[in-house]
């Protein structure tokens, strides 16, 4: 990947590539000043939700577009609810050339032909798209959850009921520096996500479709991903092929100290 699309390419998967785990489900606490409808259906929303403490996505397929270039990788996925997220990028038959650990507190990026470990802290996500993620942003926003962008448990007192689109339930929630809206079906589930920047031109759409049954959960096998700004319009289709729950769980951990420490633009302007 040397052109300056594809390393793009790259930093988007960063986020989009974290087909992520959920969090544990737990009771609303209703502040009193907040419309009781509007409460009614984010808690028939969050009870709809897929919850799991381990998830092995052991076969999923990526297809990338950007500047009318298209393209196709596969993907792997051990997740670890609320702690660790292991992604392997593998290319070419299997063979693993990037892999990205995302826990609560840091985001490392091995690349394993070139032995280079970039790690990115979450602010790089505000620099870069002008999204301000952090942890719980990430496992939320590919993991077919409801929350309000930038906050660590849900911000109800600035959530707000909008008009249906496309016969989808709409709720917003707006903040000095982004637009959400969460847009659900009539059984609650979660269909589209869209962010858009306050104060840039970036924007994210993610959608959800061919909702299965897998295990014990009913979860989206097919997240459609498009990020935007005047300069780029790129888009992913993930499809999930393999995929278990609550099984037992092992990480592969890489020894950092036999990779040398880089930026992260390094990569990303080459």
């Amino acid at each position: 990947m040397k052109s300056k699309k594809t390393n793009y390419i790259f930093a988007v998967l960063l986020i989009a590539i974290s087909f992520t785990a959920c969090k544990s489900k737990k009771a609303l606490v209703q502040p009193n000043n907040v419309d009781r409808k509007l409460m009614e259906q984010i808690d028939k929303i969050r009870q709809a939700e897929p919850v799991f403490t381990t998830a092995n996505v052991s076969k999923m397929s990526v297809a990338v577009e950007v500047g009318g270039r298209k393209f196709n990788t596969s993907a792997s996925c051990k997740i670890r609810a609320d702690s660790a997220i292991h992604v392997s990028i593998q290319p070419f038959m299997g063979f693993e050339m990037f892999k990205v650990e995302i826990n609560k507190d840091s985001l490392l990026v091995y690349d394993k032909i070139n032995k280079r470990l970039y790690p990115v802290p979450f602010a790089y996500f505000k620099t870069k798209f002008g999204l301000t993620v952090g942890f719980s942003d990430l496992q939320a926003i590919l993991s077919n959850r409801f929350f309000t962008v930038g906050t660590t448990q849900p911000d109800f007192l600035n959530c707000k009921k909008a008009e249906s689109v496309d016969n989808l339930n709409v709720i917003e929630y707006k903040t000095t520096e982004m637009l959400q809206q969460i847009l659900s079906n009539s059984t609650d589930r979660i269909e589209r996500q869209e962010l858009k920047a306050v104060n840039s031109d970036y924007q994210m759409r993610v959608a959800y479709s061919n909702f299965i049954q897998i295990d014990k959960l009913v979860f989206p096998q097919v997240i459609n991903i498009e990020a935007t700004n005047t300069k780029q319009n790129v888009k992913f289709d993930f499809k999930i092929s393999k995929a278990v729950f609550d099984n037992e769980l092992s990480f592969t951990k890489i020894d950092p100290s036999k990779y040398t420490v880089a930026d992260i633009n390094q990569l990303l302007n080459k």
